[in-house]
């Protein structure tokens, strides 16, 4: 079973809280490329900003940037529960610093072009 798929299956039992690092970066990254790619296709590079970043708090910040950016009129999830639900996933983590391997999986997870938004 893929990364989407555990993930999924613990999402549809509506957990709390994300366990792994590798869980939430899934999480966070998939969710920041959906609400991109559902309301301005050309500018969903801006994800990759994250492999940049150095803490899981500095990706909440550019999370927030995203949603106040491309989370307004053209997103169309704008008022789903799945949206508000992954939202609080991605603000319930522990500040946890990143290390090389971590912006490898960023890179590997931004590729992934089927959105839990969608499916949770």
């Amino acid at each position: 079973m893929n990364i989407y798929d555990n993930i999924l299956t613990k999402l549809k039992s509506r957990i709390i809280q994300l366990d792994s690092l590798d869980e939430w970066l899934f999480v966070t990254v998939n969710t920041m490329r959906a609400i991109i790619d559902n309301s301005c296709k050309e500018d969903v590079s801006v994800v990759l900003k994250a492999t940049e970043l150095d803490s899981t708090d500095q990706i909440q910040q550019l999370f927030d940037t995203i949603q106040g950016r491309y989370g307004r009129d053209g997103f169309s999830y704008r008022n789903a529960p799945s949206y508000y639900y992954l939202s609080s996933l991605v603000a319930r983590f522990p500040k946890t610093q990143l290390s090389g391997g971590d912006h490898d999986k960023i890179r590997e997870y931004y590729e992934h072009d089927i959105f839990l938004l969608y499916e949770v």
